[in-house]
C-alpha cells in the first residue's frame, strides 16, 4: 500500500463559517494523503469537522456563510481549490463520486430509478440512447437489484435498496475515487453490514480509491485500511487501522474506542476487516 501513488494530498485545509456568534473555524490545518487503492476512514464525533472536510475538497462549500481560507486539496496533483467551477464540475461525478447518507435525500422522488442511474452517464457523455438502458441494467446487476425494478419510483423500495441505487448511481461513471459519508448510518444494523460488504465488493471489483466516513469507529475499523480521527475540526489522530486499534496514541482516540459497546463473549478483534 504504501508504495502506491497518492490520488489526493490534502494540505493545512482550513474551511470556516459566519455565524450570528462570530466566526467559527470548522476545519483547521488538516493534512493527509491517500493513495491509490486505499480506503481511508475519517471518523469523529458529530461537529469534529468530518463532513466539511470532505465538502471543502468536493467544493461543495456554500458561501456565504462559509469558505475555504487556507491550504490546498491536489487531486492526481492538481489543486483543486485553484480550479474554476466549470472545471471542478468535470471532475466531481465523473472522477469523484460520492454517496451521500440518505439516498431519500440524494434521489429524486418523482423521477423513476432507471433513469437517476442514467442521468451521470449521459451528462458526462458516457452512453447514448442505444446503450444507456444495458449500462443501466448491467448497474443493477453490480448493486444487487433485480432488472424488473427498473422502472420503479424511489419511494416503491426499503431504506437498503434506495442506498443501492445510489451506490449505483455513484460508480456508473467507473471514478477513480468515492467518498462515502455516513452511507450506512440511517440504516438497520442487519442492512449495514449487507451495505458494508457491497462497497467492500465494488472497491475491488473496480480498484477503487475510498474515502469513508463516519462517526462509528467500529464501522471505520471494518472497512477503511487506515484511519484519520478528527476532533474539533483538527486531525488529532492518524494512522493503519489496526494499529491505532491496538494502541491509539490520543487520548480523544481512546474515549471513542472505550465508547464501543462489548458484549459478553466479544472481544476487541470482533468485526475487524479481513
Amino acid at each position: 500500500m504504501s508504495e502506491q501513488q497518492p490520488i489526493l494530498n490534502v494540505e493545512a485545509l482550513a474551511t470556516e463559517f459566519r455565524t450570528e456568534r462570530g466566526v467559527v473555524k470548522a476545519v483547521n490545518n488538516v493534512s493527509f494523503v491517500l493513495r491509490r487503492g486505499e480506503t481511508l476512514g475519517i471518523v469523529g464525533e458529530s461537529g469534529s469537522g468530518k463532513s466539511v472536510t470532505n465538502l471543502s475538497i468536493l467544493r461543495l462549500i456554500e458561501f456565504p456563510p462559509g469558505r475555504i481560507t487556507g491550504g490546498r486539496v491536489l487531486y492526481d496533483g492538481e489543486d483543486v481549490l485553484s480550479l474554476t467551477e466549470s472545471e471542478v464540475r468535470a471532475i466531481r461525478g465523473k472522477e469523484i463520486s460520492m454517496i451521500f447518507q440518505d439516498p431519500l435525500t440524494s434521489l429524486n422522488p418523482v423521477i423513476k430509478v432507471w433513469k437517476q442511474i442514467a442521468e451521470p452517464l449521459q451528462v458526462h457523455g458516457l452512453a447514448n440512447r442505444r446503450t444507456v438502458t444495458a449500462q443501466v441494467l448491467e448497474l443493477m446487476d453490480d448493486v444487487g437489484l433485480a432488472r424488473a425494478h427498473i422502472r420503479k419510483y424511489p419511494h416503491e423500495f426499503s431504506g437498503g435498496q434506495r442506498q443501492r441505487i445510489a451506490i449505483g448511481r455513484a460508480i456508473a461513471t467507473k471514478p477513480e475515487f468515492i467518498v462515502a459519508d455516513e452511507p450506512v448510518s440511517a440504516l438497520d444494523v442487519t442492512i449495514q453490514a449487507q451495505i458494508l460488504d457491497l462497497i467492500l465488493d465494488l472497491v475491488d471489483k473496480h480498484n477503487l480509491t475510498m474515502m469513508f466516513i463516519s462517526h462509528d469507529l467500529a464501522v471505520v475499523r471494518y472497512i477503511a485500511d487506515r484511519v484519520l480521527v478528527m476532533h474539533r475540526g483538527e486531525v488529532v489522530e492518524q494512522g493503519i487501522t489496526a494499529d491505532i486499534w491496538a494502541a491509539p496514541q490520543a487520548d480523544y482516540t481512546r474515549t471513542l474506542l472505550a465508547a464501543i459497546p462489548r458484549f459478553a463473549g466479544s472481544g476487541a478483534g470482533d468485526g475487524a476487516r479481513a
